[in-house]
């Protein structure tokens, strides 16, 4: 086993997703095996342990470009990743389950004002007040 935290803690938080997603499978098959909703809280869930190992790639890879060694764009990347996963999950949710209404535009559209507020807070040039003598 790893011994630094970060690597300690995903693998905690793994090994709980995997028990977890197995109970409800296991729940789901016995009880209601012709609604298969344990998929569901497999991908949601799977979303957020997903970001964390993106978070611990990112901050383990020896790189020189920005996003590997700047905390605030290497967050952004993290978020950018989640809001993706997750759109698309609700995407496939809304044509699956209410296909006549798009409620997922308005999700996207929230979140979306989020991310670019996320993103010109990072990636903006600020501008630097000259240094009087």
């Amino acid at each position: 086993m790893q011994k630094d935290r970060p690597t300690r803690a995903f693998f905690v938080h793994l090994a709980i997703y995997v028990i977890v997603i197995a109970i409800c499978a296991g729940l789901n098959l016995w009880l209601r095996p012709d609604n298969l909703w344990f998929i569901w809280v497999a991908l949601g869930w799977g979303i957020g342990v997903a970001a964390h190992g993106l978070a611990l790639l990112l901050r383990r890879t020896h790189r020189r470009e920005r996003v590997f060694i700047d905390c605030k764009a290497r967050g952004f990347a993290i978020h950018l990743f989640a809001y993706v996963a997750v759109v698309v999950l609700l995407l496939v949710v809304n044509l699956t389950a209410t296909p006549e209404r798009w409620w997922v535009v308005w999700v996207a559209l929230g979140w979306g004002a989020g991310v670019l507020a996320h993103a010109w807070c990072v990636f903006r040039k600020r501008q630097t007040k000259p240094v009087r003598p």
